[in-house]
């Protein structure tokens, strides 16, 4: 295919959020844009209602400290509506007990030991092997000396012992992405860790100390980049709100996306079948599922990993390999309505982990009518709780069926908080190879990927890049279209990153 230059008529694959993103930004930049989604607009990003309010099917919140979705927000001029959840501390179920998260650590390492021991989720022996850690050398697989990207699970487990990793490490970050820490890309998921693993400073708790202290410094910018991204929950009440959502739900997002890109052609129902180089080498050819064509000067392709490889088989077949080695994990979000009086004090936190040693089906709740204000209703007087199952390596849910789940659930929550009594409403979502899986050398493979298209007029973006949340799929997106030599403006005045 010939050399890319600024398109004047582009296809985006895929209508979630990082299509609606590439989209506006095409179509800011002048470009003429054909838009195809099979599935409903907005992708995993979809809030309905539930028990007589707008409750959000999958993400219910964006990070701050990091810009892009904030960015987004004052483009869209919904900036008017953020708010940030009422609370901040979270529970970890371990022993029979709901815990409190300490404060003060890096992502679930703990750089407040006093902190660490009080919140009673560690044994003596667990809290000793963890401040080993100021005293251990380097070891030859360690980041800093191999000078490689390794998995978090073992390097961590290495540096701290394995109760801090199965009690509050691996259930803080496997929660992002229904993942295992055993196969997870230190570089690629938790980069502030990576980071300091390569500091130079063999002691992980030294190195996140002093990332800590750097993020508080006067003058500091906490948006500056995702290796400001400390403790991603349970900061002190006084500190900035770590989390964001428009308040009526994620899906205002998709809804302001759309009426800001009328000029857009959306062709809903439909799939692309077929990318491959456009009439005589030039642009590129989307064929449809019914056969029909689209030629165009450029693809931004945006679909799950899985779907992506196939479609890049035409046009850059190692980048097409390397999509379709990505693993995905399978997730089921149960939303469910309760009595106050039939479930125990869900007051005074955001939620509970739930480490995967415990033995329960649930991997996360959240307690919806504590954590967001506008969610509860004294007339009511009930509570809402979302409740996640599924991650690597455990996919016992897709064995029940939707009654079976939802009375699995409740076991669980039983154990956790405590019910007296059934849920007056359920709403179960499941969402199949839903989360790509980064493992080690993830970010290297991505760059390959990306330099292989790079002279082609296609590209891609999405969750299978850099991350799953929606600052990095806002990225993502916005990154694919400046490559394509395409500016927009923006409510700030700021060219594009």
């Amino acid at each position: 295919m010939s050399e890319a230059k600024r398109p004047e008529r582009a296809i985006v694959v895929g209508g979630g959020l990082s299509g609606l993103v590439a989209a506006l930004r095409l179509s800011q930049g002048g470009v003429e844009v054909t838009l195809v989604e099979p599935d409903r607009i907005g992708g995993k990003l979809q809030t309905s209602a539930f028990a007589g309010r707008l409750v959000d099917e999958g993400a219910d919140a964006f990070l701050l400290r990091v810009p892009w979705a904030a960015a987004l927000a004052h483009d869209l001029e919904l900036d008017g509506e953020l708010i940030s959840p009422a609370e901040r501390s979270a529970h970890v179920f371990v022993g029979g007990e709901r815990r409190t998260i300490p404060h003060g650590h890096v992502m679930g390492v703990p750089a407040d030991l006093d902190a660490l021991a009080a919140s009673g989720l560690l044994s003596p022996e667990g809290l000793a092997r963890v401040a080993e850690d100021l005293h251990l050398p380097a070891d030859p697989a360690d980041p800093h000396e191999a000078g490689t990207d390794v998995a978090v699970g073992p390097y961590l487990r290495r540096r701290l012992g394995d109760e801090v990793v199965d009690h509050l490490i691996d259930p803080l970050l496997g929660g992002i992405n229904a993942g295992d820490t055993a196969t997870m890309s230190l570089a690629a998921v938790v980069p502030q860790l990576d980071a300091a693993a390569r500091s130079g400073d063999p002691s992980l708790l030294r190195s996140c100390r002093a990332q800590l202290a750097r993020a508080a410094a006067p003058g500091r910018n906490p948006s500056a980049g995702s290796g400001a991204v400390v403790a991603a929950i349970d900061e002190p009440a006084e500190a900035p709100p770590i989390f964001a959502a428009p308040m009526g739900g994620m899906a205002r997002f998709v809804d302001a996306l759309v009426g800001a890109i009328p000029s857009v052609d959306v062709v809903a129902g439909r799939s692309v079948a077929v990318l491959e180089p456009g009439p005589g080498g030039r642009g590129v050819r989307a064929v449809l599922d019914d056969g029909t064509a689209i030629d165009a000067d450029a693809a931004i392709v945006t679909t799950p990993a899985h779907v992506t490889g196939p479609l890049l088989a035409a046009v850059a077949p190692d980048a097409a390999a390397t999509f379709l080695g990505i693993d995905h994990s399978s997730v089921a979000m149960l939303t469910m309505a309760f009595a106050r009086a039939d479930l125990g004090d869900t007051t005074g936190h955001s939620g509970c982990l739930v480490p995967r040693d415990q033995g329960l089906l649930v991997t996360a709740t959240s307690y919806g009518t504590s954590k967001w204000a506008q969610l509860r209703d004294p007339e009511r007087d009930d509570v809402i709780l979302r409740t996640s199952v599924g991650r690597t390596g455990d996919l016992r849910f897709t064995d029940l069926d939707d009654t079976e789940l939802a009375d699995e659930v409740v076991a669980d929550l039983d154990r956790i908080l405590g019910v007296t009594g059934a849920p007056t409403e359920v709403r179960i979502g499941r969402w199949m190879r839903s989360l790509p899986q980064y493992a080690p050398g993830h970010l290297e493979r991505i760059a390959a990927a990306e330099a292989e298209l790079a002279p082609t007029s296609v590209r891609v973006a999405g969750m299978a890049l850099r991350g799953v949340g929606i600052p990095a799929c806002v990225r993502a997106a916005e990154e694919a279209v400046a490559s394509l030599g395409v500016t927009w403006p923006t409510r700030r005045g700021l060219a594009p990153a």
